[in-house]
């Protein structure tokens, strides 16, 4: 059951306080402990002894003490109050020296209040040194590092953040908006590369940084900058800002370089594909897309089988590229390609490995068109193949032609043999060295096949004579002297025997008559004589 005596309050309240209590007297002496400050100093039996001899306090209390005695007013302990107890335990403390007042302004007693904050200290102390570790990292960054606020304000940024705007460089001030900065740097121009005005510009950056999670590149003046932004629990912006200028220049130089190996393959009149070991396109010509009505990305990661081919194409090009694949050597193959509208192209192919250091291999190929050609191939065989008909007729013409005027040639100067013993020759026409020499061969042989003692030739069929014509004729006669017969030239006429007066020939020991009747009649007189 609760008692009914009197309880003393201030007695019970400096019992049951938590943090420790000493009751000092003007010297500085121990009255009072409570519980919780014999706990701190593990020794009960401290009363009675100088404050600064039990706790062994840094620095002493005894100045403390006096001024609080003299000005009978409470004063804080020192920032750096340290302990240091039995068992060479250093306790940090922090509290205060109250002076209790009695009703006749008489100082009774210096209430001394405690507080360890060991724990504290060096949590806090942890906790600066982790600060000091983070800001030194943060400005170690080779990137710009800074986090504005949920209002979007300015909260901490290091030198590589600031030195990455130096159109901003004036607003990058704790406190400033976000705006602020990005309109810093429009009155310096860092928005005019972009062609849009002030607001635009700064629109434009207020949306990149509302939206966090994204990484993306911006140009700011003459340099790029990769940009990454997150969101914390609290509404405020981490962002990490990289100049990746040299990058970009170097996207930008591949990005050029692949332009130019694109405007190389579309203009080269070849085709060209790069496929991967599984036959998925991983580079083609335009040449190529054009072929099967696409183009050139959309025939990217798509494979011969996804392409209108027909089934012995397919076959013949999967062929192609396992034998590619299993000899690692060239291939080539001339293979009729099939458009989507039917038409039919002839190609020429030809297939080989192409290896990156990695070891990935691809296969690469390249067409050339040759339909013209073989177009031009068949109709050169179609030509050569006519004109070899045209040719064998020709031939066939000729030969008859050449037997024709053979026959001609008998007709028009034949060998009579007018009597026994005598031959004539009617010459019709020119006499030229051909036919000179033909008459001369044919009237021999008939000379010495008949025995022939004259042989008569009539020249009336010839209307005029050159010096060539003359020269056969009396080669002619000689010959036929020379065989023992005598050759006599009959039918001069008045405009022959002109020509030959004209041309001087020698015509001695030639036997003449003016035409043939006669110059048969006088041989025939002349047989007998000779038998």
């Amino acid at each position: 059951m609760p008692s009914d005596a009197p309880v003393d309050l201030y007695s019970l309240a400096f019992t049951c306080s938590v943090d420790p209590l000493l009751l000092l007297d003007g010297s500085g002496r121990i009255l009072a402990l409570n519980p919780a400050a014999e706990r701190l100093s593990a020794a009960a039996a401290a009363r009675g002894e100088p404050v600064d001899e039990a706790l062994r306090s840094d620095p002493p209390l005894g100045a403390l003490l006096e001024q609080v005695l003299r000005e009978r007013a409470p004063r804080a302990l020192p920032p750096d109050f340290t302990l240091r107890l039995a068992g060479e335990r250093v306790v940090l403390a922090e509290g205060s020296l109250s002076p209790l007042v009695d009703p006749s302004g008489g100082c009774a007693a210096v209430l001394l209040a405690l507080r360890d904050v060991t724990e504290q200290r060096r949590a806090e102390q942890a906790a600066r040194e982790q600060g000091a570790r983070l800001l030194a990292a943060a400005e170690a960054l080779d990137v710009g590092f800074v986090i504005y606020d949920a209002d979007e304000r300015l909260c901490f940024f290091n030198t590589a953040y600031k030195s990455l705007y130096p159109e901003c460089a004036a607003a990058i001030q704790i406190g400033n908006t976000f705006e602020d900065v990005v309109r810093e740097g429009c009155r310096n121009g860092i928005h005019l590369h972009s062609g849009v005005s002030e607001d635009e510009w700064v629109a434009g950056r207020l949306a990149d940084h509302r939206r966090p999670g994204e990484v993306y590149m911006r140009r700011f003046g003459d340099r790029w900058l990769t940009l990454k932004s997150t969101r914390l629990a609290d509404g405020s912006f981490v962002g990490l800002r990289m100049d990746t200028t040299e990058l970009k220049g170097a996207e930008l130089t591949i990005e050029r370089e692949r332009q130019f190996i694109r405007l190389v393959l579309d203009t080269i009149p070849i085709i060209v594909t790069v496929k991967d070991r599984e036959g998925k396109m991983k580079l083609v010509s335009k040449g190529y897309a054009e072929m099967y009505d696409l183009t050139a990305d959309g025939a990217v990661g798509k494979t011969v089988a996804d392409l209108p081919s027909s089934r012995p194409e397919l076959a013949v090009i999967h062929e192609m590229d396992r034998e590619v694949l299993a000899r690692m050597q060239r291939v080539t193959r001339v293979q009729p390609v099939t458009r989507p509208n039917g038409e039919v192209r002839w190609m020429s192919i030809i297939k080989v490995p192409l290896v990156e250091q990695d070891g990935t291999t691809h296969i690469l190929a390249i067409g050339h068109d040759i339909t013209a050609q073989r177009e031009h191939e068949a109709q050169m065989a179609a030509t050569i193949a006519e004109l070899e008909r045209q040719r064998q007729a020709i031939a066939d013409q000729l030969a008859v032609i050449q037997r024709q005027q053979a026959l001609i040639r008998a007709l028009s100067t034949p060998i009579l043999q007018v009597a026994e013993g005598m031959l004539a020759v009617p010459l019709i026409g020119a006499l030229d060295d051909a036919r000179a020499g033909e008459i001369t061969s044919k009237l021999l042989d008939e000379v010495v096949r008949t025995g022939a003692r004259f042989a008569i030739i009539d020249v009336t069929g010839i209307e005029s004579v050159d010096a060539a014509t003359a020269d056969h004729l009396v080669r002619i006669v000689r010959a036929i002297r020379l065989l023992g017969a005598s050759g006599v030239l009959t039918g001069i006429g008045p405009a022959v025997a002109q020509s030959l007066c004209g041309l001087e020939v020698d015509l001695s020991g030639v036997t003449t008559h003016g035409n043939l009747r006669a110059g048969i009649e006088v041989c025939r007189r002349a047989l007998p004589a000779r038998r």
